[in-house]
């Protein structure tokens, strides 16, 4: 009798571990941690990320500003400008961390532009373009140090990234238009980075 209610106590506590495996959240990345509702597009792992071509267009942070915003933030890549890889030569003037990635401040030509580099922990195995993405992190913090709060620097070097909308038209470096990086694929320092 004494066995029988061990053996039934020790069935109930495996069940309930099971029970509670099975509804833990899976670890991972999330939207909520890593930088809201369009966290997909921020980290080319939205439904839409094969219409993104991958091969860099030259251009300008002008040029980009010089774009025609949308009237609402597109939750999906309804415009040319989101599904093309960009590669704009820049200043980059300060950055910090933030949910999600690090942010940078381009300039070049009196335009400023945001451009984000999507955080390793953010980055789903699911994430297009992925190595090119985390070796992009990888170069940039290998030579400076983000933290919460905007710190300069001043490197001269060349930023790829994909075509974003932000909401935000106003702010430390945010062009008029809306218009961003996001995700940074690729960051080639020419001075001011380690050189």
């Amino acid at each position: 009798m004494k066995y029988a209610g061990l053996i039934g106590l020790l069935a109930a506590v495996l069940t309930g571990a099971a029970l509670g495996a099975r509804v833990r959240p899976a670890s991972g990345p999330s939207a909520a941690a890593c930088g809201g509702s369009l966290w997909g597009m921020k980290t080319l792992s939205d439904r839409q990320r094969y219409v993104v071509n991958l091969a860099p267009r030259s251009t300008t942070i002008g040029a980009i500003l010089g774009r025609q915003a949308p009237a609402r933030v597109p939750t999906g890549r309804s415009t040319a400008f989101q599904r093309q890889t960009w590669e704009v030569p820049a200043s980059i003037t300060s950055y910090r961390k933030e949910a999600g990635g690090v942010r940078m401040i381009l300039y070049d030509h009196e335009s400023y532009m945001n451009a984000v580099i999507p955080s390793p922990s953010c980055l789903p195995k699911s994430a297009r373009n992925r190595q090119a993405m985390l070796d992009a992190w990888k170069r940039f913090v290998g030579c400076t140090h983000p933290t919460d709060s905007w710190q300069p620097l001043g490197a001269v070097g060349s930023v790829r990234g994909v075509g974003f909308w932000s909401g935000q038209r106003s702010g430390r470096g945010q062009a008029s238009n809306g218009a961003e990086l996001h995700p940074v694929t690729g960051f080639r320092p020419v001075v001011g980075c380690g050189d």
